[in-house]
């Protein structure tokens, strides 16, 4: 496997690859996981599911290792307290930052050197409940912009709030164990992605910067990247 150029300083890689695999293709991909990730996989009751997720750390290792210049079976993976994945710093002199997402049979992972971040990716659904969602998960100012907007503009927007703040959160390393409403996340159409304000530290609006990330009709994403 040809070596990977490490992203330079301020920059952000951004894979998209499918997690549907021919099956030679799935059993190559499946060498690559560790024994708990075997553990893991075995665990998923549909075969679909279990598929994805084998397809999903499989490249994912693969792509890391390429950076690295490691077999991918060889990287190892550690988590943070809330459950954040890194590499282990003991590999590799440059520290690199990633962040997988995953929806449907689409997946992002996005890479830098030094600079934390946090992806997101969503696939619409038409049905979803999403007003009570936002009213549980959404600030005050995010309930009022969302629910200013005409009723055909809402899920959109909902979406867009919904993958840049999930994003910064992920890129905080706190996911949702942060309370998600103590942030206001741009939303209205036309105004740029962006932190507004983090009322447990405000000092965050200046230290993250937010993008909106093209996916196929269907699909929603948005990069979070820290000291950039």
């Amino acid at each position: 496997m040809t070596p990977a150029i490490m992203p330079a300083t301020g920059e952000v890689h951004v894979h998209r690859f499918s997690l549907d695999r021919e099956e030679t293709e799935q059993a190559r991909l499946q060498n690559f996981l560790s024994p708990d990730e075997l553990v893991r996989a075995e665990r998923l009751r549909s075969q679909l599911i279990r598929n994805r997720f084998i397809a999903g750390r499989g490249r994912l290792r693969e792509t890391l290792a390429g950076y690295l210049g490691l077999e991918p079976s060889a990287l190892c993976l550690t988590v943070g307290d809330h459950g954040k994945p890194h590499v282990s710093a003991a590999q590799g002199e440059n520290r690199l930052c990633f962040n997988l997402s995953h929806a449907g049979d689409l997946a992002l992972l996005a890479v830098s050197s030094h600079c934390e971040l946090g992806i997101d990716l969503e696939q619409r659904q038409d049905n979803l409940l999403f007003q009570g969602m936002a009213r549980q998960f959404f600030s005050i100012c995010e309930q009022a912009e969302l629910f200013s907007l005409p009723t055909e503009l809402q899920l959109t927007a909902f979406y867009r709030c919904w993958t840049r703040k999930e994003a910064y959160l992920k890129g905080c390393g706190s996911g949702f164990s942060q309370p998600a409403n103590q942030c206001d996340i741009s939303l209205l159409p036309g105004h740029p992605p962006a932190l507004l304000e983090n009322r447990f530290n405000p000092d965050e609006s200046v230290r993250w910067q937010l993008m909106d990330i093209t996916v196929p009709d269907g699909f929603y994403a948005a990069l979070a990247v820290r000291g950039i």
